[in-house]
């Protein structure tokens, strides 16, 4: 009788499928709109082994938004820890080319050469993906509104048009629960249960395997205290080392101690033969002390986006519906963007203030997103999988310094990597149906270079209303109705038209003039997730057409 399977049920909300960024995000969203959901996860914690590297702007901002930058930002590299990326032949040998970029502290203190502090308000923070998680999920354990459980899993689920039906089960003691919830969001990864009944493939480009990060390789999760001791110039963040026994990414991840790798596998050898402290080694060029934690097998060379990213009451978000090679650093980042998006349209019609088509917007929106961005860090992983280097570029020779040398002016091109801003600050939503157009054009999308445009479904410019305090302070779990310059119209009848439709709606007023010319409007309405949903320089006849387009009104069913 003890190993008998019991079965329960209960109802929920929300049910998200996967514990990793994305999911939990999606969970701290739901709560801080006061939205219950429950969370189940196979594996029986956060992540251990090291994934994503870079938290951008744009992830900080909603970190931020939910009161956790400063606690996220005391993981991963310190405030004073160079952030250069530099080409090596072996971190112990020779420097082929270098990236400045500013330390963290210097991006802070001052705009920097990109000027992301005047930009953002969250300046690109370099922390591993399972410091994140294990962050969040502290904070997400302690909302009454999130049930969290790991070492549960998927087995089933059902879209009965208006409710969804799970099946869920405990992998530790088998037992079972029939979960019933209004939604259901799959944010399990590239191998998607959710994706996977559903029956929705991908489509773009997949691996070949015939370059450097381009198919099978190798995560190598190491801990080297002493490695500083033998590294044969300025510390740096990144170090891609180039020879001929292997390339290797080489990460620095606490700017201490512990590092991972992501390295080629060899042509013709198993995956169970590799002798990975043989990688190590070679990389580092030199003998000192490191331990190998984990190894993780990952397929590189990937820009793939599903053909749908919603089928009636169940949604995809995160690598379960775009899946990302790690150049650029928009992996989970697009992922946390999803549900930003994602998460204030159910709380909306969860609480009844905007009709349930209001959510088919979300796959208008993201997709574009997900396809834009995939190519972005596809195009950077073909620059850098593609380049070729003689087999005595290690030499200490003429031949070899000469090798070096010309290695160098093309490794030099490739900042535009570490230094997209357009694709981390420029998603914008200007076909969707529940952005209001002005008939304004927004500025050229660039991958390396953003330009701040209020123009409607773009993000809300950034701008310091003091030195400490940024526009970004006073959005929330609502919309803002930004009311600018020395003599706005009056805005009793939008706020009236909103109360009336049960809209959270709260006005920011900044008089400003350089606030005014940012934005070329009196007026501007900002969604929760700070993207421009309309603005003008008085307010419409009717503001309710306005409040209901935006909220999903105008939005034709798929």
């Amino acid at each position: 009788m003890a190993n008998m399977k019991s079965t329960s049920e209960r109802r929920t909300p929300v049910l998200i499928v996967g514990g990793g960024p994305v999911g939990i995000s999606l969970a701290m969203e739901l709560a801080w709109w006061n939205v219950e959901s429950v969370l189940v996860n196979e594996r029986p914690t956060t992540s251990l082994h090291p994934k994503g590297s870079t938290l951008n702007s744009r992830t900080m901002e909603h970190m931020r938004r939910m009161g956790l930058a400063e606690v996220i930002r005391k993981t991963g590299l310190p405030l004073d820890h160079p952030t250069d990326s530099i080409y090596v032949t072996r971190l112990a040998e020779f420097e082929l080319g270098r990236l400045p970029m500013s330390t963290l502290r210097e991006k802070i203190s001052n705009p920097g050469p990109w000027g992301e502090t005047l930009l953002t308000p969250e300046p690109i923070h370099r922390s591993n993906q399972f410091y994140f998680e294990a962050v969040m999920h502290s904070h997400a354990e302690a909302f009454e509104e999130t049930d969290m459980r790991y070492a549960w899993r998927l087995s089933s689920f059902e879209d009965h048009g208006d409710y969804v039906s799970a099946q869920i089960e405990d992998v530790r003691t088998g037992r079972r629960e029939t979960m019933h919830c209004d939604f259901l969001v799959g944010c399990d990864g590239g191998n998607s249960v959710v994706r996977r009944q559903l029956g929705i493939s991908y489509g773009g480009r997949s691996s070949s395997g015939d370059r450097f990060y381009d198919g099978t390789m190798l995560s190598i999760y190491i801990r080297a205290p002493n490695i500083l001791e033998v590294i044969n110039m300025p510390v740096a963040w990144h170090y891609w080392t180039i020879n001929p026994k292997g390339r290797v990414d080489f990460i620095t991840l606490d700017g201490e101690g512990e590092y991972v790798l992501l390295a080629e596998v060899p042509p013709g050898v198993p995956i169970g033969e590799i002798d990975v402290s043989a990688i190590v080694q070679n990389a580092i060029g030199a003998d000192t002390e490191f331990e190998v934690i984990s190894v993780e097998e990952w397929l590189a060379g990937l820009a793939l986006v599903v053909d749908n990213y919603q089928k009636g009451r169940v949604f995809l978000a995160g690598d379960a519906a775009h899946l990302f090679t790690p150049s650029g650093g928009f992996g989970f980042n697009t992922g946390i963007d999803d549900v930003s998006n994602l998460g204030w349209k159910l709380a909306a019609v969860l609480q009844g203030w905007a009709p349930i088509r209001l959510l088919d917007s979300y796959e208008v929106e993201r997709k574009p997103i997900g396809i834009r961005n995939t190519e972005a860090s596809g195009d950077y992983a073909n620059k850098i999988g593609s380049l070729e280097f003689p087999d005595f570029v290690d030499e200490d020779s003429e031949r070899g310094v000469l090798a070096r040398e010309s290695l160098k002016s093309t490794l030099l091109t490739f900042k535009e990597e570490f230094a997209s801003l357009g694709v981390v600050l420029g998603a914008r939503y200007n076909t969707s149906p529940v952005i209001s157009s002005d008939g304004s054009q927004p500025p050229p999308d660039e991958r390396a270079t953003y330009i701040p445009s209020a123009c409607p479904g773009g993000r809300a410019p950034h701008y310091w209303i003091n030195e400490h305090l940024s526009l970004y302070d006073q959005l929330g779990p609502w919309f803002t109705l930004l009311c600018l310059g020395p003599n706005p119209p009056d805005i009793k009848t939008f706020e009236l038209a909103a109360s009336k439709l049960n809209v959270p709606l709260r006005t920011v007023s900044i008089k400003d003039e350089a606030i005014y010319d940012l934005y070329e409007a009196s007026l501007c309405l900002i969604r929760p997730d700070q993207h421009i949903a309309w603005r003008g320089n008085k307010l419409p006849e009717e503001p309710s057409l306005i409040i209901r387009k935006v909220i999903g009104y105008d939005v034709v069913p798929n």
